[in-house]
């Protein structure tokens, strides 16, 4: 399984490159629309993890969740976010399952999050 995850947090991706697994990944406040596209194109599931509110999204959300790849939307911080997470286009469960691993972080948890 190919796993795209998109966070603004820079120790999500350290880890998820060190996880030893087939992610792809980018920081979405640093991708153009475009790139955003390209970095989740052929996953077969998107992670996305970000600092502040569903306001906050960039450009390109609104058709990630209409597409046909699974999305798990998730908040930056400890605690979960729900208007965030409610944006998942995945079973609450499954969300909150990728918030705990994310939260706990490493790249253990981003291998296991991975699998």
């Amino acid at each position: 399984m190919r796993l795209a995850l998109l966070s603004t947090s820079d120790t999500d991706l350290l880890s998820a490159r060190s996880s030893g697994t087939d992610y792809v990944w980018g920081n979405p406040s640093r991708l153009s629309e475009d790139e955003l596209y390209r970095a989740v194109e052929g996953a077969d599931l998107v992670v996305a993890r970000i600092l502040g509110s569903p306001h906050d999204l960039g450009p390109g959300f609104d058709e990630l969740r209409a597409g046909r790849v699974p999305l798990v939307m998730l908040g930056g911080e400890q605690q979960p976010s729900a208007e965030l997470m409610e944006l998942s286009t995945v079973p609450m469960g499954v969300a909150a399952e990728a918030h705990r691993y994310l939260a706990e972080g490493g790249p253990a948890n981003l291998a296991q999050l991975h699998a």
